[in-house]
């Protein structure tokens, strides 16, 4: 079967890197708003399609279907549940974000507050989107490795290469035609996997899988807990969304996705397209699939069952290792396009906040011409593809990364955006925010894991022992906010502030000047 496999990777690789190879002219019009937005002309299906696909990680759906093995329902909290409701939320928030007057949201922050708070949020969004794809490129070789017979740097080389070509001569515009392929694959992926676990799970029940999961005992949960949504308290999933919503919803990738539509119509045909595509694809098959992994592969003595390791993250293997050989080859190739989506994803936005919002200022004041700022976000897109898989090599194992990360996002991207709609907030304030919520959210997980990870029992509360591991997620909005709040209150704005810069116009009244500007 390794031919097999070897003969469909390198097929499909052909294929997207094909699209790429046809969009070239559309990306020579060397114009930054095609390079990172398709000029803004992408219909909404298509970016509904192309977020779903971005956002149908491997590496965290891995990650969210082992908590829902750890803890049974109450992991429903860690992620499938909070991705939900944010596809609502999206949808009510396309007007204010069509209304974003810039490519990058690190760029709007300098219309309000300077270019203090561009580089600062800029550095922010380059090491969460870094850490994103180093994570999703780290899966792709763990998963694709043992199909292909290969070491897992060879399977990570594999798939790192088409992205390098397509978005070297697409940009955006190639992420989004090639995503409409891999989804394609990536749900038939989705739907064979859970599938596939319902029936590895009904021959283990003999038929009465209910029964059997309501009698099975989660490792990290009480026996009949399995069904439990609040085994852990209100707390826990209060917790959980706020440190993940506010962050999620100002993620670069979708920004952009939003932004890429011709009108807010379109880009609202999008959201909803997302409500499902998500909601389906992305939360409720891999719940479907952890559930019944609980069955067909119950954990022995209060550990996980061999078959999906020692932290349940290899439950996708497990459930492709039973399934017959030709559609094993169909699994591998879904594989290889859920990673290979979700890298260019992230990678372009980890590129965004390196080539658009600090090397593409210094390149407008040498009044370097509109060529040589597009040969440069496509250099720095490529060196930030090569760093993430730099990062992958000589990463062990996942870690907590998407933990950190998202409570990064939401304390130092998230919180300044939305002080920028507080006519009292300052740069000072601004700065100090986000430098409290990364000490919280870093020094939060540090304290929570390593500090008191023997003690915590003793040490917390009652009333946060129950979402202990999590606690620092909040912490670190709260201490930003507050930072933010308090510092704006005690210092006056600064030459650079713009405070009439709250509420810009929408796209649709400025896409008419959109050349004129950039020529200015």
């Amino acid at each position: 079967m390794t031919v097999a496999y070897w003969a469909a990777v390198i097929l499909y690789s052909i294929a997207v890197m094909g699209l790429g190879w046809k969009l070239r002219k559309r990306s020579s019009e060397k114009s930054q708003l095609e390079f990172w937005l398709a000029s803004r002309e992408l219909p909404g299906w298509r970016l509904g399609v192309s977020l779903t696909a971005g956002w149908l990680m491997l590496g965290w759906i891995g990650f969210g279907m082992s908590q829902v093995y750890m803890y049974g329902a109450s992991g429903l909290w860690i992620l499938p549940i909070p991705w939900i409701l944010l596809t609502f939320i999206i949808v009510a928030a396309v007007p204010m974000i069509r209304r974003i007057p810039t490519i990058s949201i690190p760029q709007a922050l300098q219309r309000r507050f300077g270019t203090g708070a561009r580089v600062l949020t800029a550095v922010m969004s380059f090491g969460v989107f870094l850490s994103w794809t180093q994570a999703e490129l780290f899966m792709a070789g763990s998963l694709a490795s043992p199909f292909l017979g290969v070491p897992a740097w060879i399977a990570m080389l594999v798939i790192v290469v088409p992205v390098l070509f397509y978005t070297w001569f697409g940009g955006f515009r190639a992420i989004v035609t090639t995503d409409i392929l891999q989804f394609a694959i990536m749900a038939l992926f989705m739907v064979v996997l859970a599938v596939a676990a319902l029936d590895l799970a009904r021959i283990a029940s003999n038929g009465d899988i209910l029964g059997a999961l309501q009698a099975v005992t989660p490792p990290w949960a009480e026996a009949g807990a399995a069904g439990n949504l609040w085994l852990l308290g209100a707390l826990f999933p209060i917790v959980l969304l706020l440190g993940y919503l506010p962050g999620w919803l100002l993620e670069q990738d979708l920004v952009i996705r939003i932004q890429a539509a011709p009108s807010v119509r379109e880009a609202r045909k999008g959201a909803w397209l997302g409500v499902f595509l998500i909601g389906f694809f992305i939360c409720v098959l891999p719940s479907i699939a952890a559930f019944s992994s609980l069955v067909a592969f119950p954990p022995v003595d209060g550990a996980p069952a061999a078959e999906v390791g020692a932290d349940a993250l290899g439950m996708i293997s497990a459930i492709i290792a039973g399934l017959p050989g030709w559609l094993s080859i169909l699994m591998v190739l879904g594989l290889v396009a859920c990673q290979m989506s979700t890298i260019d994803t992230f990678s372009n936005v980890t590129a965004m906040a390196i080539a658009h919002d600090i090397v593409e200022p210094a390149l407008v004041k040498r009044k370097a011409s509109a060529a040589s700022r597009h040969t440069w976000s496509k250099v720095v897109s490529m060196i930030a593809i090569l760093l993430a898989l730099v990062a992958a090599l000589i990463s062990e194992r996942l870690g907590d990364v998407y933990y950190i990360s998202s409570g990064v996002l939401s304390a130092c991207i998230a919180v300044p955006f939305l002080a920028a709609f507080w006519k009292r907030a300052t740069s000072a304030g601004i700065i100090a925010g986000i430098l409290l919520g990364l000490a919280g959210s870093i020094g939060g997980y540090f304290w929570e894991y390593y500090t008191i990870a023997e003690t915590w029992a003793e040490v917390l509360p009652a009333w946060l022992q129950n979402s202990y591991g999590y606690n620092y997620l909040a912490l670190g909005v709260i201490l930003a906010a507050a930072g933010t709040v308090l510092v704006s209150l005690l210092t006056r704005h600064s030459g650079q502030e713009r405070p009439e810069a709250v509420h810009p116009a929408p796209v649709e009244c400025r896409k008419e000047f959109a050349d004129k500007a950039e020529t200015w």
